[in-house]
């Protein structure tokens, strides 16, 4: 399935799942992984092979190394935490962790920008051609007007990166206050780790929490081998 059509099928599919989640998380739904998570407890030496157009994860000592494989992307992020749970479904990624709840996005460039190469667009304009398509979808399934809040941000590990935020509409009555998104270029997508706001959780813990996820990121240029990476990680030495 395409990103596109994943994106027109998925929308009841991925307001379904904010529900369940308990708070109302938004967004263009992921590429598809083959790798459908259940209750588990995350152990490098119990993590099944990866395949095409999946995703993983390996146990840290301080919480949990995402693994993304696709053949024109490989990537690993280090989510930090001491109790972590993932929703086990196979077309979302949504962890709980400590308490926030993190949702990992990818959007292809070619979706909301298919002339990026032909106008030669930087990342910076790849970002905010992403933050605006983001926000109008945004406001299809709200069925309100997002007003985007921008947020300046940088990362060490990264040339240029998308910080941004919305009041949810009071009338839904939801448990997420606030939406926050933080996003990356990582050709030929658009990385997304989105956060909410709550009661307990406010904008500035979810963000920190997100750009500090975000800094972690480490692109491989070519496939990343998990038996190698499993053995590396017993072996006590750094991801």
């Amino acid at each position: 399935m395409s990103l596109s059509a994943s994106y027109n099928r998925m929308l009841t599919m991925a307001v379904r799942l904010m529900l369940v989640m308990g708070v109302l998380v938004v967004g263009t739904p992921t590429v598809k992984s083959t790798q459908a998570w259940q209750p588990i407890t995350f152990g490098a030496s119990a993590v099944a092979p990866l395949q095409d157009d999946s995703w993983s994860a390996l146990q840290l000592d301080d919480g949990i190394l995402f693994v993304w494989n696709r053949p024109d992307l490989h990537f690993t992020l280090t989510i930090k935490g001491t109790d972590i749970s993932p929703l086990n479904d196979p077309n979302h990624i949504f962890f709980k962790v400590d308490g926030k709840v993190l949702q990992i996005q990818m959007a292809s460039v070619s979706e909301f920008a298919a002339n990026a190469k032909e106008k030669k667009l930087d990342d910076k304009s790849i970002l905010a051609a992403h933050r605006d398509w983001e926000a109008k979808f945004l406001e299809g399934v709200l069925q309100s007007k997002v007003k985007v809040q921008l947020i300046s941000a940088n990362l060490s590990n990264v040339s240029e990166v998308s910080a941004w935020q919305f009041d949810m509409p009071e009338n839904l009555n939801a448990e997420a206050k606030k939406q926050i998104y933080v996003s990356v270029v990582t050709k030929p997508y658009v990385l997304v780790l989105n956060g909410v706001a709550t009661a307990t959780v406010s904008d500035e813990v979810a963000r920190k929490f997100l750009l500090e996820t975000m800094s972690t990121l480490k692109v491989s240029p070519t496939r990343i081998d998990i038996k190698k990476l499993s053995e590396s990680l017993r072996e006590g030495l750094a991801p």
